[in-house]
């Protein structure tokens, strides 16, 4: 096997000047990755774009936990396992005769396996406020939190993406909140809201493959959509 030898990090950032539809059409959820570490001061410089992103009323109320130790990531994967264990059966009994279906859940299952030798995890957090627990609209609070930290996360994706980096964005090794809350240390007002593995990747990008555009477009009302017909 050829060892592989990471770009250097002036190397890495200089490839930021891809044009973007370049990567927006290419990017796609990279979950096998090299175990070469990754330069700290590469990760600072893309959650530097990611700060870039808007948030609801311009509040800023984010915080990123990157972790990098042997230690803190085999916690977190004793965490992740035993959910993924959970799950894995039945995606893969969805799966069963469908070749296409399980290459696409192949990666998944190697990321599980080797989740405490990804180099990096960045776990975006934000901070609960009142905004966020307004009595008796809990969907626009959850809506209005999400949505002030998920363009950051698309930000720090499309810059991986760029760079060389695979990343994916993960929220079952989260999903026992209270334990993966005490495992990053985050104060009582601070809420992980996914997490991201990221290493250099293995293999291609993409192009990735969606449905023509016209087919998910509904013009004014759910099921109108004049150029296929459907009215």
């Amino acid at each position: 096997m050829t060892e592989f030898t990471p770009p250097a990090t002036e190397e890495a950032l200089a490839r930021l000047s891809m044009p973007m539809a370049d990567a927006m059409r290419t990017q796609r959820a990279v979950r096998r990755l090299h175990e070469t570490p990754v330069d700290l001061e590469l990760i600072y410089e893309l959650l530097e774009l990611g700060l870039k992103a808007p948030t609801s009323s311009n509040s800023q109320d984010w915080c990123f936990v990157v972790v990098t130790g042997r230690e803190q990531k085999e916690r977190l994967a004793k965490l992740y396992r035993p959910l993924y264990r959970a799950f894995s059966p039945m995606e893969r009994r969805a799966a069963a005769g469908d070749e296409r279906e399980l290459r696409r859940i192949a990666p998944g299952q190697w990321q599980a396996e080797h989740f405490a030798d990804i180099p990096v995890f960045v776990v975006p957090c934000y901070r609960r406020n009142l905004k966020h627990h307004s009595v008796g609209w809990p969907q626009i609070s959850v809506s209005s939190f999400y949505g002030s930290v998920y363009p950051a996360v698309q930000n720090l994706l499309l810059g991986c993406r760029a760079v060389g980096l695979g990343a994916s964005l993960q929220t079952l090794p989260i999903w026992l909140m209270p334990i993966a809350r005490r495992i990053l240390g985050l104060p009582r007002d601070r809420v992980p809201v996914c997490i991201i593995p990221i290493g250099w990747a293995k293999g291609n990008y993409g192009p990735t493959t969606r449905p023509p555009i016209r087919e998910v477009v509904h013009i004014d009302r759910f099921g109108n959509q004049p150029e296929t017909g459907q009215a």
